[in-house]
């Protein structure tokens, strides 16, 4: 049974507010979590800046060319001397979200950067599907082309607009890390320990009386 509001603990003489102000919000220590999210806000810095890069210093004769056109003829583009990267940078962020659209909307088990979604997580599937389908409808192109009226990828793209796009496509891959690690921290939080009275009984007292979460932890550990 609870007790009724304004309560003292039998023990130490608080009210759960006084326990609270007392004791103060446990500060727990950072969790990996919390580390991947540090991690991913650093790549996705560190991403965009190279990408900026790479938009400011294309010769201008090459922005309107087709940007598919010039990925897949690079020994025709040596005057981009970035364009290894440019290629390397499609794979690691284009494909695998072309794939990871592929495997949300199947049901598979989904892989986003080094983070793992098993096949029978609903809720962080969920959150994958919901940012894809933003992602999709924002910017009017689908990744893995299941949207027949939309282009799939980079078709049609001109260079310049390519690597707005690749930016685009750079960013969703770290938004979506970094939704996945807050499901994870909303999930860490609820673990935290809360505070309370209730009323417990006591070794050696015929009754109960109103005790802490603190000085009832106490008393069992004695």
């Amino acid at each position: 049974m609870a007790p009724k509001d304004g309560v003292r603990c039998w023990v130490c003489g608080r009210t759960v507010e006084e326990v609270v102000r007392s004791i103060g919000s446990p500060a727990p220590e950072p969790t990996e979590a919390d580390k991947n999210v540090a991690r991913v806000n650093d790549l996705r810095a560190r991403f965009y800046k190279v990408v900026t890069d790479w938009e400011d210093n294309v010769p201008e004769q090459f922005r309107n060319m087709d940007f598919n056109f010039v990925m897949g003829n690079p020994s025709q583009f040596r005057a981009l001397k970035f364009l290894d990267d440019i290629q390397q940078a499609q794979k690691t962020y284009g494909e695998p979200l072309a794939e990871i659209s592929i495997h949300a909307r199947k049901g598979d088990e989904i892989v986003v950067g080094e983070y793992k979604v098993a096949a029978d997580d609903a809720r962080r599937r969920e959150v994958v599907i919901r940012e894809l389908g933003e992602f999709e409808k924002r910017t009017g192109r689908s990744l893995a082309g299941l949207d027949g009226p939309k282009a799939k990828g980079f078709d049609g793209l001109k260079l310049g607009d390519g690597l707005r796009y690749l930016r685009d496509l750079g960013a969703l891959n770290f938004t979506l890390q970094q939704r996945l690690l807050e499901v994870d921290l909303e999930e860490e939080r609820k673990k935290l320990p809360t505070f309370s009275i209730s009323m417990a009984k006591i070794k050696g007292f015929p009754k109960a009386v109103p005790l802490c979460t603190v000085c009832e932890s106490l008393i069992k550990g004695l």
